[in-house]
């Protein structure tokens, strides 16, 4: 498919050369991102129960970063990106922020239900997160003082 103007250019990467127009379909979907959001949610909330608030909060900006990306680049799904993110997402937010362990749990769980919730919308009631029982191996849920 080329640019319908005449005004394609061509890009090379180094091993190859696509035209502009072909760029769209080379960007990653939700199947690529939301694995990326669910490891950093996944470590966002054992960072939290750790009481880590530095690496519990870094994990939901990246997560939300991830988020907005995968709106941006598939526009059906912005407007209840934007409401998840402003409502559920908020919520959790909130309690890092504050550092309300207390209530970080209940605010968690139900944005990963309400996430669950948004796969049924799109007609994907095949797909349920669930928090992993183990912490991520990967990073010292340690808070640094």
């Amino acid at each position: 498919m080329s640019d319908p103007s005449g005004h394609d250019h061509t890009i090379d990467t180094g091993k190859g050369t696509f035209q502009l127009s072909e760029l769209g379909h080379l960007m990653p979907g939700m199947a690529e991102i939301m694995p990326l959001v669910g490891g950093r949610i996944w470590k966002c909330y054992y960072a939290g129960r750790a009481e880590n608030q530095a690496l519990a909060r870094f994990q939901l900006k990246e997560a939300v970063n991830l988020m907005e990306k995968g709106a941006f680049l598939r526009p059906k799904y912005q407007e209840n990106m934007e409401k998840f993110v402003n409502e559920e997402v908020a919520a959790v937010r909130k309690c890092i922020e504050s550092e309300d362990w207390e209530n970080f749990d209940s605010a968690f769980r139900a944005m990963v239900d309400a996430a669950n919730a948004y796969h049924d919308v799109y007609d994907k009631p095949f797909l349920r997160w669930r928090i992993p029982d183990q912490p991520p191996p990967d990073l010292d849920m340690t808070p640094r003082t």
